[in-house]
């Protein structure tokens, strides 16, 4: 007897080795997936909130170079526009009012949550 190529049971048992790593793939690839789908709303808040930490970082950079020019703080209330420091705030998506308040010899910038961030306020740590 002549055999070229493989018989039936050598397909079989082919067939089965790459349906057993096929599953075990699966289930892998599942349990990553429902760990990402877990971790996804923390991750999108966190990622909302950088848009308020940038713009209170531009925000301290403004008062800081007004300081450096006229040798005086700006103090503001609640507000979505400045434009003795050019900073408009109506086209973030998220954080869209700031505040700029007396800290001692300094200023602290906060900025308000609109949207999904409502309530949320993020502050300065610059001082």
């Amino acid at each position: 007897m002549n055999n070229k190529g493989f018989g039936f049971i050598g397909i079989l048992i082919a067939l089965v080795i790459i349906c057993a790593i096929g599953f075990a793939a699966f289930k892998n690839y599942a349990g990553k997936t429902e760990q990402a789908v877990k971790a996804a709303p923390q991750q999108s808040r966190q990622a909302k909130e950088l848009e308020g930490k940038v713009f209170i970082a531009s925000v301290v950079n403004a008062v800081k170079t007004h300081y450096a020019l006229n040798g005086k703080y700006i103090y503001t209330g609640w507000t979505q526009f400045n434009s003795e420091l050019q900073i408009d705030a109506r086209g973030n998506q998220y954080f869209k009012e700031f505040c700029i308040e007396k800290s001692g010899n300094s200023f602290t910038v906060k900025t308000k949550g609109s949207g999904d961030l409502e309530g949320v306020i993020l502050t300065s740590d610059d001082k």
